[in-house]
């Protein structure tokens, strides 16, 4: 675990309306494969799906720079100072590592 002040990535799945999302801290070693998952990516065309207003409507990993990677429906943004790009993940490969992240029992079982 992060001593305090030290920066840590963490992951967040966003489930519940009205209370608070499961967040845990995620291994470097971890977040480092879910970078090259991203890399390996190809560019989306078109706009990404949008979520339901209620169930599970993705997942996010937050870098301690603070760039986020958030993952739904096939699709995953990475939001920067700089900017957003958006790329395809139809398998979903990424969105299932990071889930896969989560310690035993935070999360239900998600079907997707």
């Amino acid at each position: 675990m992060a001593t305090s002040g030290s920066p840590e990535w963490t992951a967040r799945a966003l489930l519940f309306s009205g209370r608070p999302d499961p967040t845990w801290p995620v291994p470097k070693s971890a977040a480092t494969e879910v970078h090259a998952l991203w890399a390996a990516l190809d560019p989306w065309s078109g706009a990404p799906s949008a979520a339901p207003p209620l169930g599970y409507r993705g997942c996010i990993l937050r870098a301690p720079d603070g760039r986020e990677w958030m993952a739904f429906g096939g699709a995953v943004t990475l939001t920067t100072p700089e900017g957003v790009e958006v790329r395809s993940d139809v398998e979903r490969a990424l969105e299932r590592r990071l889930l896969n992240t989560a310690p035993p029992n935070l999360l239900p079982p998600l079907e997707f």
